[in-house]
């Protein structure tokens, strides 16, 4: 319910803090699931740090809600 939503969300938000503050990472990519609702479908793709859109995707419109996730991209693979 709502609560899994707000737990979910917040993870997606420290995610992306932490993302964000990674120099290895240079860009973050939206990942939406195959079945996601046109409005998340819309955001999928990768971002500069900066311009990265906010979860759960407004107008969401799927019965499960935002399912979206963030995953960083690596400026190397390697440490």
């Amino acid at each position: 319910g709502v609560a899994m939503s707000a737990e979910t969300n917040t993870a997606q938000a420290d995610a992306l803090a932490k993302f964000q503050a990674n120099p290895r990472v240079s860009r973050i990519r939206l990942i939406v699931t195959p079945d996601a609702c046109p409005a998340c479908s819309a955001v999928e793709g990768a971002y500069s740090k900066g311009e990265v859109p906010e979860l759960p995707t407004l107008g969401c419109s799927h019965p499960l809600g935002c399912r979206c996730f963030y995953e960083p991209a690596l400026t190397e693979i390697y440490p």
